[in-house]
């Protein structure tokens, strides 16, 4: 048996997934096995006395510990974070400032992971060697995850983490990206040398001499820089930069394959919410949460006004997620999404249900200057993991720009924000960050109320009344009144001044005009508030004041 242990002074871990965006605000957890043995072998370049240990001593540990695949003991209590800040950008002359989300785990105190190789026995030689390196790694992952590392003999407690193929069972299951072993990246290099040659041939007609294609072969793999991409090594070939992997196109390094691992439920990060105004941990998986909450970043970002085209490309970043299938009889397309996200049964026909269980889609200006700022996503019956997944990939949106017609080369300008996950929760998690999710007995409309139907004798009043009844709440005693208007950032705004309308709902639309509202509960209730026509999209939204 062999081990490592990284311990982390500062008690945070930086490092990005593979194939992720540093923006994504996502954590790769835990560290990946090919992600060690590159720390490995960059040490024994930086700081290895090399003139006693040879670059084949080297090797020969990177391909003893790539035959096994390690477990791991991670620890429990870690939270996933992130901070956000402004770099500055030089286009030329010009500067601009770009957000940046810096995302890590944060470990309780004197935590620490240990990644184990059960089947891996090294001789005193190859020991001494993996000693020196360990001692040397001053970072794993990003340069800012300062670590401590150490080789260990035994495991200090039980394995929580490991191949879900050689039987490790546990509530959650991840990808990890993990050396292959020699043998298995000879196997891999031949494919993609032979698959280059058929590329050739095939461009060629046929008509190319043997050296001729050798020698384009080796032009082919060589980067810009005039380095092999496809060393005969395994550990030259971990040791690539990360750069001219992906100028390649390559979804994953050629000396690497994602397989699955298995964690126990205890070692899953929790997730901060900024609910008021402190970091306030809320542990996924244990209760299913309603809500998500996300941080929409980008200039400019969308007015509330138009809060309803928001929410419809919440939606469809959602159902994309998911994927849809194309029906043999008709040709027609069919969302692969829960009805939860989709708001459609199983004949692909809209709910009907007065309780609204599906998404409601939830544009918000948490800090009054009548600009989006966040996005709410809320499922009254809960989110499941398989959903949660899903949320969680969604990066960014984007949207056909209304600031101009057409671009110089007559391409559609788009608006494109980034978005960051705050958190999963419970509404009253994010108490005190979110009007709309606050609990109060007075609320006053963010967006316009628009009645579902034809408007009766009694008004915009009487329709609440009868939605509030139908969806349960209390109905009794409620006083409605209308408004002239609402305060959007410094500005007075009317009803007509907001996007009332659905962008390809089939759904007819009795009433295009609108109203603001302000409701006083006899008791208080709990957020989020939203009703009428197109309450799930941004319409008919109510804040608490």
């Amino acid at each position: 048996m062999f081990g490592l242990s990284f311990r982390f002074p500062v008690g945070r871990y930086h490092a990005t997934p593979w194939g992720r965006n540093v923006n994504e605000a996502d954590v790769a957890w835990p560290p990946e096995p090919w992600r060690i043995l590159r720390a490995l072998i960059a040490c024994y370049w930086r700081k290895c006395d090399r003139q006693h240990w040879s670059e084949e001593d080297l090797a020969r540990l990177i391909e003893s510990l790539a035959a096994d695949m390690p477990v791991f003991c991670l620890p429990e209590g870690s939270v996933h974070a992130h901070t956000r800040h402004f770099m500055p950008v030089r286009d030329g002359k010009a500067e601009s400032k770009r957000l940046v989300f810096d995302a890590f785990l944060h470990f309780p105190d004197g935590a620490d992971i240990q990644v184990i190789w059960q089947d891996v026995t090294l001789d005193s030689d190859l020991l001494a060697l993996a000693h020196n390196l360990a001692s040397g790694i001053g970072y794993l992952g990003r340069a800012e995850s300062w670590t401590e590392c150490c080789v260990v003999t035994e495991p200090s407690r039980e394995v929580n983490c490991g191949p879900a193929e050689l039987g490790y069972f546990g509530e959650e299951l991840c990808r990890l990206l993990v050396a292959r072993t020699p043998e298995s990246y000879a196997a891999e290099r031949e494919r993609l040398i032979d698959q280059e040659k058929c590329r050739i041939r095939a461009s060629a007609n046929g008509h190319v001499s043997a050296r001729e294609l050798q020698r384009k072969v080796e032009k082919s793999f060589r980067s810009a820089a005039g380095v092999d991409t496809l060393p005969a090594r395994l550990v030259d070939a971990i040791a690539m930069d990360n750069a001219d992997l992906q100028n390649r196109k390559w979804d994953r390094p050629p000396a690497a394959y994602e397989t699955i691992y298995a964690r126990s439920r205890s070692t899953s990060p929790s997730v901060v919410s900024r609910a008021s105004g402190r970091s306030r941990p809320s542990v996924v998986g244990l209760d299913e949460p309603s809500v998500a909450r996300y941080i929409l970043a980008g200039r400019p970002r969308p007015r509330i006004e138009d809060a309803v085209k928001i929410g419809e490309v919440m939606r469809a970043a959602a159902m994309f997620q998911f994927g849809w299938e194309e029906s043999r009889r008709n040709g027609k397309r069919r969302p692969l999404a829960p009805w939860q996200i989709s708001g459609r049964d199983e004949n692909n026909r809209p709910l009907r249900d007065p309780t609204h269980p599906h998404a409601f889609w939830l544009p918000e200006d948490a800090d009054d200057d009548g600009w989006i700022d966040h996005i709410i996503v809320y499922i009254s019956g809960g989110m499941s993991k398989a959903i949660r997944s899903r949320l969680d990939r969604i990066t960014r949106i984007w949207l056909a720009s209304h600031r101009a017609k057409r671009s110089r080369g007559g391409n559609q300008i788009v608006d494109e924000w980034r978005l960051a996950l705050e958190g999963f929760g419970q509404p009253e998690d994010f108490a005190g960050s979110s009007r709309l999710l606050e609990k109060s007995k007075r609320w006053r409309s963010v967006t316009p109320f628009l009645s579902a139907g034809h408007i009766k004798k009694s008004g915009y009043p009487g329709e609440v009344v009868r939605l509030l009844k139908r969806r349960g709440l209390q109905a009794e005693g409620v006083t409605i009144m209308e408004l002239n208007e609402i305060v959007v950032g410094s500005t007075s705004r009317h009803s007509l001044h907001f996007h009332r309308f659905r962008s390809r709902g089939q759904e007819p639309q009795r009433d295009s005009s609108g109203a603001l509202l302000e409701i006083e509960f006899p008791r208080a209730i709990r957020g989020p508030l939203a009703m009428g026509y197109a309450c799930h999209f941004g319409l008919g939204v109510f804040e608490a004041t």
